[in-house]
């Protein structure tokens, strides 16, 4: 994360700020750089994007800029239960050990003893034009963006290449004990890496249409459900925090929620939430920008791009029961207080 830091900073001093914008997103196995420009300004702000992400020297200046902007943020953050909580559960995805499970945002120790020399070293290996993919949106030529990007994308992405051994044989069940307010739920589904992601995608939609009624249920906080891509296979994984007297059949709820998925053939009901899914990705993509990174990611992933909107149609209640029955068995964090004593 510092190194992608430093090197949004460095190449922001370079761009007009009033026709570009650069953000920046580091997740477990990728890195993204977005930048959103004027249609005048867009190649040769990627231009600037491009030097210094693989050829200029970074800087101290803007190295300890951004290490001091990481450190900052850990200020309100320390020692929350939540962050604990997610540090278990992506221990129980990717394994305590594997580089995968650690958390993308770094610790305070490593950010403090990071030297230029390291990060410079990490960017050499990391940041190699034939690990990259890039994806452009907006009134541009074809022919433009081949040329602009050409240096990208020659070579494969070994850290996000899915293998296909099983994420995990058989599910459990780890129950953590704390003296929090509230309680965390974490249940996580292996999927075949063969699923069509739409199809995922819809079905994560669909658990979280079930897990958030209408009128909001008192005892639910948040439930939350997404696709986490892990080094061996790909996980559904539902996050919900709710009051601890209602934990247990909470729990029960979300494993409900997937078995009614499985066995659900209704028509009607399938019809209405499929043009409610479709709806959510059409206003989630809209944004250039958003359209751009998944692009990308589809990219880096699997090698193709997606149509996402039209792939929604070739959806059918049988094909959404199979992706739902296709789920291996869930591996379950639970951490809260008094879990011992939960009723049935």
């Amino acid at each position: 994360r510092l190194a992608g830091e430093t090197i949004a900073l460095s190449a922001r001093q370079s761009m007009d700020p009033e026709a570009v914008s650069l953000a920046v997103e580091v997740e477990r196995a990728w890195t993204a750089f977005t930048l959103l420009a004027t249609p005048g300004q867009w190649a040769r702000s990627w231009a600037t994007l491009e030097d210094v992400l693989f050829r200029a020297s970074l800087g101290v200046v803007h190295l300890e800029a951004a290490r001091a902007e990481l450190l900052a943020g850990f200020d309100f953050t320390e020692g929350l239960p939540v962050r604990e909580f997610r540090r278990e559960l992506y221990r129980t995805l990717g394994g305590a050990t594997h580089p995968w499970s650690r958390e993308p945002r770094g610790t305070t120790a490593v950010l403090r003893a990071a030297e230029l020399a390291t990060v410079e070293a990490f960017r050499r290996r990391h940041y190699q034009p034939g690990l990259a993919r890039a994806a452009v949106v907006g009134p541009v030529a074809e022919l433009e963006a081949r040329e602009v990007l050409s240096r990208v994308g020659a070579g494969p992405h070994p850290e996000l290449a899915l293998g296909n051994a099983p994420a995990w044989d058989a599910g459990d069940r780890l129950p953590m004990e704390r003296d929090v307010t509230n309680v965390w739920i974490g249940a996580a589904f292996p999927a075949p890496p063969e699923l069509p992601r739409t199809r995922l995608e819809f079905l994560t939609h669909q658990l979280e249409e079930l897990l958030n009624p209408s009128p909001p249920d008192p005892g639910l906080f948040s439930a939350v459900a997404g696709i986490e891509d892990t080094q061996r296979r790909p996980v559904v994984v539902v996050e919900a925090a709710v009051m601890p007297e209602v934990a247990s059949s909470w729990e029960r709820r979300i494993l409900s929620a997937v078995e009614r998925l499985r066995n659900e053939r209704d028509e009607a009901f399938f019809s209405w939430q499929r043009r409610r899914f479709r709806s959510a990705v059409l206003l989630r993509q809209g944004p250039p920008e958003e359209a751009a990174l998944r692009m990308a990611l589809d990219l880096l992933r699997d090698g193709t791009v997606r149509a996402p909107r039209e792939e929604v149609w070739a959806i059918g209640p049988g094909e959404l029961a199979r992706t739902a029955a296709a789920l291996g068995a869930p591996r379950i964090l639970v951490m809260g207080p008094e879990l011992a004593e939960q009723g049935p």
